[in-house]
């Protein structure tokens, strides 16, 4: 064989016999050191004295990047079964990547002993290293749950970003899906198509205003961009959300007639249920974005019954009270009571700062000095910032608050 005709790219090279069928795949940096390696002299171990008495020629595929190298490898030694692939390492000692049956499937890493109970599988992975590598980088992009469903508390996977909330329901099976399908496509090797098949949603997404959820689409993309390429810096700026942001905060400026485009906003809101398990919810949005290391919850302590008013303004002097960044705006879910309420507080703390209300009835918008509220056109881009706003706080609220009832119940059953 001619070794001088072989690339000196990263990629898979697969080994043929006379007959043309592959005798061995693998994937190197340098395909052809990583050749020239097989055939040396001094090499005499079993495999390799078998492969320079058999091999007849060398092609191969050039990939950017080692996890694509580690897909196709995989692929392709499921495809052809080359029998020094198997001799190098007995195939039920291999690694591979199983999707299960369950309503909410599994990814998990398995041997061929345990592919029962699966829905579809990938590998054998030469590398079981590199599996879980793989396995790693693919939760970041698109989460996925491997605990039990309808748990009394999150598992500790949920709370650093890695499973969806399966274990306490905050994922229906469509969207959970969606992340399996995306998946199941890349280690197909079909990244083209799942970084189309995002772009897609991206466009929908900011098209209808939905600029929290573009932009973690956005983030993946990104991401499939960075480990996918060769050189890893890839300097991804979605201009079209960038620019509605800007709008809708200008536009948010003009309709409040505040001094300044607001930079930080923080918008409260509080939930019960006949006043029982009482909580209350701060989140905060920078430059138009929402800011979840920043995001605080409040369990309400001082009031009792179905008092919003005087809860609302318990949490904000609980607010307060700690040395965190002021807000430029202050956003409160409820209408006149709740912003009097406000603007109570913020008087008696000595602090200046502009606040409104949002009713949810009829998407009324409360300031101070306005003898009437305020009623923007559905389309307007201020009013669709404070829903958005308006909306995760209540989510938020809502997601603490059920978690709280949750545990009651746990302990008075």
């Amino acid at each position: 064989m001619k070794f001088h005709d072989l690339p000196e790219n990263s990629g898979v090279y697969i080994i043929k016999d006379k007959n043309n069928n592959p005798i061995y795949i693998g994937k190197a940096f340098n395909i052809r050191s990583r050749i020239e390696s097989h055939f040396q002299p001094k090499n005499n171990l079993l495999k390799q004295s078998f492969l320079s008495s058999q091999a007849s020629k060398v092609e191969s595929i050039r990939v950017d990047s080692e996890i694509e190298a580690l897909i196709l490898e995989a692929n392709l030694i499921k495809k052809y079964q080359p029998k020094y692939n198997s001799l190098l390492k007995d195939d039920k000692d291999y690694l591979y990547i199983k999707i299960t049956k369950d309503e909410f499937p599994k990814v998990l890493a398995a041997r061929r002993k345990d592919l029962s109970n699966t829905k579809t599988h990938f590998g054998p992975f030469p590398s079981s290293s590199k599996v879980r590598l793989t396995l790693r980088i693919l939760r970041k992009l698109f989460p996925y749950s491997n605990c039990k469903r309808n748990q009394n508390k999150a598992c500790f996977n949920f709370h650093i970003g890695l499973c969806p909330g399966v274990c306490i329901g905050l994922i229906n099976k469509n969207s959970y899906k969606k992340n399996i399908k995306n998946i199941i496509e890349f280690l197909n090797g079909k990244t083209t198509f799942v970084i189309n098949s995002l772009e897609k949603e991206l466009r929908k997404l900011t098209k209808n205003y939905e600029y929290e959820k573009a932009s973690e689409v956005k983030r993946k993309i990104d991401s499939i961009n960075y480990i996918t390429s060769p050189v890893h810096k890839i300097e991804f700026i979605n201009e079209n959300i960038e620019n509605k942001i800007r709008e809708e905060l200008s536009e948010l400026k003009r309709q409040l007639n505040l001094k300044k485009i607001p930079s930080r906003i923080e918008c409260f809101d509080v939930s019960n249920i006949s006043g029982r398990e009482a909580t209350g919810s701060m989140i905060v949005f920078s430059r138009g974005f929402a800011d979840k290391s920043e995001y605080r919850r409040f369990k309400i302590k001082n009031n009792v019954g179905i008092n919003d008013v005087a809860m609302l303004t318990e949490v904000l002097i609980r607010r307060f009270q700690n040395e965190w960044k002021r807000p430029d705006l202050i956003i409160v879910d409820g209408g006149i009571g709740q912003l009097n309420a406000a603007l109570r507080t913020i008087k008696i703390l000595n602090i200046n700062i502009p606040a409104i209300s949002i009713a949810k009835k009829h998407e009324d918008v409360y300031q101070e000095g306005l003898k009437t509220p305020l009623r923007l056109d559905k389309s307007n881009d201020a009013l669709k910032l404070i829903q958005r706003i308006r909306d995760e706080a209540h989510r938020f609220a809502v997601t603490y608050h059920r978690k709280l009832r949750s545990k009651k119940l746990l302990v008075t059953s």
